[in-house]
């Protein structure tokens, strides 16, 4: 699982945040999870301006393969819109996000179908038809336990462990387009439904409870009008990695390396539209709000090197000599990050005393 944070800068641009840690089957953890991706090809986004990003989280065997499908048949789609069913191009986020949720939703289907023709020989078509054909022969389907089994497969169940995962995904898919600007939609598997996102922040996946309460906390001490008006790039991502330090605190099967994708609609080019922030800096801006929050470095200086790092793309090794020069306690942070109580520090210095 991954917990996926976002934010809205301004009318035009927005930053999604995702952590790398997962437990396979929730009892071995691992860090290799890659839950943002860019769904359309260069050429399209250079030609219609519109960006369009993916955060999803979920088994990774699954999110995986419907990434894979989505940007396969958007990219036949764009080249030929017929084969999407369109007489036109896309033109906006939403007929993009609706075309994504489509491709996941055949891919679960086609997973439920795999499952039960590994298990009875029949598909979910027969099995609504009540029959089906092996070797020219027609066969019923008529024993209740096998039907009982083969429908509690073919929708949301959380007690038919075959296929519960297939329905526990949660995406978000964010963009850019003309006509509204910087949004997103929020798409679950278990209700199936497709919403619009509202509001400033969204936050989905594991740890997202707490994440969420860190979200409102930071908004509710700004004013209505201020609100409004958005945040600075550099102010975004400080309030993103301090959800995500707050679901780091508090939740398990979050943590790792965050990743960023920055989309900017001010600019003119795909490159200047969309960037992916990725690597030891992402690390070190993630540690520098982790000092913020707890009181070793004041929040202007964190967001003085969080725009240094992923905005300026400033030398890494720099910044983290500057960030605790800057820190009213360097080797009492020092300590902290790497584990120690906060009070390692005082004691030392006491017992040296």
């Amino acid at each position: 699982m991954a917990l996926i944070n976002l934010i809205r800068i301004d009318e035009l641009s927005g930053v999604m945040v995702a952590d790398e840690e997962f437990w396979r089957r929730g009892t071995r953890r691992t860090l290799a999870l890659d839950s943002l991706h860019s769904l359309l090809p260069v050429d399209f986004c250079e030609n219609s301006g519109i960006e369009a990003v993916i955060g999803i989280e979920g088994d990774p065997s699954v999110t995986f393969e419907a990434v894979l499908r989505i940007r396969q048949s958007l990219k036949e789609a764009v080249q030929d819109p017929s084969k999407a069913g369109r007489d036109e191009p896309f033109k906006t986020l939403k007929e993009i996000a609706e075309f994504a949720v489509r491709e996941t939703e055949m891919l679960i289907r086609k997973r439920i179908d795999d499952q039960l023709v590994f298990a009875y020989g029949f598909t979910s078509d027969d099995l609504n038809r009540g029959h089906f054909e092996t070797a020219g022969k027609k066969v019923e389907i008529k024993l209740d336990q096998i039907r009982t089994d083969a429908f509690s497969w073919s929708k949301y169940n959380p007690a038919a462990a075959r296929t519960k995962h297939l329905f526990e995904m949660h995406a978000l898919i964010a963009g850019i387009d003309s006509r509204n600007g910087f949004h997103w939609y929020e798409w679950s598997g278990v209700p199936g439904n497709i919403f619009f996102g509202t509001g400033n922040f969204e936050t989905i996946g594991k740890g997202s409870d707490a994440a969420s309460l860190a979200f409102i906390d930071i908004f509710r001490k700004r004013e209505l009008k201020k609100r409004r008006m958005g945040l600075s790039a550099e102010e975004a991502l400080c309030a993103l990695l301090e959800a995500q330090e707050a679901a780091l605190r508090f939740n398990h099967e979050v943590g790792g390396y965050p990743s960023f994708v920055i989309l900017n609609g001010h600019g003119k080019s795909h490159a200047e539209r969309y960037r992916e922030y990725i690597g030891h800096g992402a690390k070190l801006a993630q540690e520098i709000v982790i000092g913020y929050v707890h009181g070793y470095l004041r929040k202007a200086d964190a967001i003085r090197f969080i725009k240094a790092l992923i905005i300026d793309n400033a030398d890494v090794d720099a910044i983290e000599t500057d960030c605790m020069k800057v820190s009213k306690d360097a080797r009492a942070f020092e300590h902290f990050l790497r584990g120690y109580k906060s009070s390692i520090a005082a004691i030392k210095e006491e017992a040296a005393s």
